[in-house]
């Protein structure tokens, strides 16, 4: 079946903004006088929500420490927030990959786990407010991305079928996620972990490129 649908991880897939949220951790971490991390090294921390991004960078000693968990994570926010946009951008080719699906008839949306708070402003600072039918972020009531509800709810809102929808991501909590409710899932090697990852999990599809996957997506 043709897909009619694709939805979109956002970091590492849609946007770079890796060193964005390194300079936030590093931040927190540096006023805190703790221990700060490569570029890099934050390719790993991220993937799975704000939540666990500020528990990877924390130290090991405060590990169970939920008012200090707190105040990091209120510090990284309020960072973040005021610096999200000073390295981000696209990746190469994604604006015309999204120009070239829509004009496609296919239906897109963005399914991530950075906050909502974060993930929407993003989306329209960077793409508009016309390429995509729905922006999901992470808010309260549903749990991060593996997990299904907060897929099977997009689904919901889009009306597609997840028989005919495709799931774009990075890493492998993107496979999971897709697979988890259904989805057929396409995972792109530009983004923050690479080809490796994404065979080991079992994505559908590989992606070297956004025309790649322009045409994975219209099944060419």
């Amino acid at each position: 079946m043709p897909f009619t649908h694709v939805i979109f991880d956002l970091d590492g897939t849609l946007l770079d903004t890796l060193e964005d949220l390194a300079r936030a951790g590093n931040h927190v971490c540096s006023a805190h006088g703790w221990p700060t991390f490569p570029i890099d090294a934050y390719r790993y921390k991220v993937g799975n929500g704000m939540l666990k991004l500020v528990e990877r960078f924390m130290p090991a000693e405060f590990a169970g420490d939920g008012t200090m968990f707190e105040r990091t994570l209120a510090e990284f926010r309020a960072y973040y927030s005021a610096h999200k946009e000073d390295h981000t951008a696209p990746y190469p080719g994604v604006p015309e990959l999204l120009d070239e699906l829509r004009a496609g008839g296919l239906a897109l949306a963005v399914l991530t786990n950075k906050d909502h708070a974060a993930a929407a402003p993003l989306v329209e600072r960077f793409f508009g407010t016309g390429r995509f039918s729905l922006v999901q972020g992470h808010v309260a009531g549903f749990d991060p991305k593996p997990a299904a509800p907060i897929t099977l709810h997009v689904l919901e809102q889009l009306g597609a079928d997840a028989a005919s929808t495709l799931y774009v991501g990075d890493s492998d909590v993107d496979v999971a996620t897709g697979h988890n409710a259904g989805l057929a899932v396409a995972g792109v090697t530009w983004g923050f972990r690479g080809r490796a990852e994404l065979e080991a999990a079992g994505a559908d599809f590989l992606a070297d490129s956004p025309a790649e996957l322009a045409r994975i997506a219209r099944g060419r």
